[in-house]
């Protein structure tokens, strides 16, 4: 994971860049077989970047998706269309420098993944979501918890974030004494990358009153928590009761 990282920003820095250009491609064609139907848009952020995007789902409760990497938004569209289908706005995107969405050359903007945040957190609030949530996993939870106290929203859920990434300028662990909002970390006990004495700390350390952790047997990480574990279903039931209760 995070040798793949390393290699994408090195490119960065040597000004490697792209530009998306034309319509997105159809979610069939860069992700397979898809349960989401809603079709894909370029979500603008305050930079110029775009970024592949996708909003399936109605309702007040905005999710935004945050995805792992090495990967782009396509490891999300079975719970986002799980989330969509019990009533929560759901918003799935490719973080900048990731799948399809544009590759700024200059570092400083490849690693502004703030920026994506806030353009994702202001689409769900314009078609209606009156709260907003950030989840991650892995390096979107690593994500999240980095930006989300300088974020609009009402509340973050990690599945498996690490409390650090060397390289990219994620440091949850750093930022989270500044969270207000409520969070909820999910993880597994026997996770390599995100371990049960980290997901504590975080814990601890986060600067929220409503804050708590969930963390399940083996080692399943980010993602496979809500979709491969063997209680994948308790653990959607779980974040959807919370949200539902923020």
């Amino acid at each position: 994971m995070r040798l793949i990282v390393t290699l994408a920003l090195a490119a960065a820095v040597v000004g490697v860049a792209t530009a998306a250009t034309g319509p997105p491609r159809p979610l069939a064609d860069k992700c397979g077989s898809t349960s989401v139907s809603a079709a894909p848009f370029w979500l603008e952020a305050a930079d110029g970047v775009r970024l592949y995007a996708v909003e399936e789902g109605t309702g007040s409760i905005g999710v935004v998706l945050a995805h792992e990497s090495p990967s782009d938004l396509c490891g999300w569209l079975p719970y986002a269309s799980t989330l969509a289908r019990s009533g929560v706005r759901v918003l799935a995107f490719d973080f900048r420098g990731f799948g399809d969405s544009d590759r700024p050359a200059a570092t400083r903007d490849f690693l502004a993944y703030g920026r994506d945040f806030r353009a994702a957190i202001a689409r769900l609030r314009a078609d209606g979501a009156s709260k907003v949530f950030l989840l991650g996993a892995s390096f979107g939870g690593a994500a999240a918890l980095t930006y989300a106290p300088s974020l609009p929203l009402d509340g973050v859920v990690s599945f498996s974030g690490e409390t650090h990434i060397p390289g990219t300028g994620l440091d949850g662990l750093a930022a989270v004494p500044r969270l207000r909002v409520p969070l909820l970390i999910v993880g597994s006990r026997h996770d390599r990358y995100l371990s049960v004495a980290d997901a504590l700390r975080l814990l601890r350390r986060a600067g929220s009153h409503d804050k708590r952790t969930a963390l399940y047997p083996g080692g399943y990480h980010g993602w496979d928590l809500v979709e491969d574990a063997p209680y994948a279903a308790r653990v959607r039931s779980l974040v959807l009761t919370w949200l539902r209760a923020h």
